[in-house]
């Protein structure tokens, strides 16, 4: 099921109307409200995203570019560490966002060493 960016937009604002009228009286259901809105939203996204992927792998098969599952790897990382972040935050546990964020930051570093390295052999072989 496809949804446009309008009804996701839609479906958002209607959440938070909801979590908010929620909120005054019951602060935990305003908070799986709006928790169960972000993960729809994100269920949507992740399957634009898979079409996304299997159009740049085709592109990559096609034009036989390097290091393109690196690159989502890391567009994914970003992706998930954000969305999971913004979600600690929204809850009030901002020690814990600026956690998933640094792990998020390492992950990214670590996954792009191999293209480091890469870089970094060429340009020593100039020089020699």
């Amino acid at each position: 099921m496809e949804l446009s960016i309008v009804q996701l937009a839609l479906l958002a604002v209607i959440g938070m109307l909801i979590a908010l009228l929620c909120k005054k009286h019951q602060a935990e259901v305003s908070t799986i409200i709006s928790l169960g809105i972000c993960l729809i939203l994100m269920f949507f996204m992740v399957q634009a995203f898979d079409e996304l992927v299997a159009f740049v792998q085709q592109i990559a098969g096609i034009m036989n570019l390097e290091y393109v599952g690196v690159l989502l790897k890391l567009i994914g990382i970003a992706y998930i560490c954000e969305f999971a972040a913004s979600l600690c935050k929204d809850a009030g546990y901002q020690a814990i966002s600026g956690q998933i964020e640094m792990a998020g930051r390492i992950a990214m570093m670590i996954i792009s060493l191999p293209v480091i390295q890469s870089i970094i052999n060429t340009i020593s072989a100039f020089m020699s």
